[in-house]
């Protein structure tokens, strides 16, 4: 059985919905990464994860506990 991807068929079919679709794609990608970017220092960072939620894992490395188990 051949699959064929349906942005093929649009392609064929109707390239100016295709041609919209694909413009209004690449401009959503564009928006998504904006907004502020919060400037926390370390010290900030390591405040917030002072909570008992995070521990010292294998290594030394700072890993987030999981309540699950």
């Amino acid at each position: 059985m051949v699959q064929v991807r349906i942005e093929k068929i649009l392609k064929t079919q109707q390239p100016n919905t295709h041609k919209q679709l694909n413009k209004n794609r690449k401009q959503n990608k564009k928006k998504r990464g904006r907004g502020k970017k919060e400037g926390l220092s370390f010290s900030d960072i390591m405040e917030l994860m002072s909570h008992d939620s995070y521990c010292r894992g294998r290594g030394g490395r700072i890993k987030q506990r999981t309540w699950s188990k």
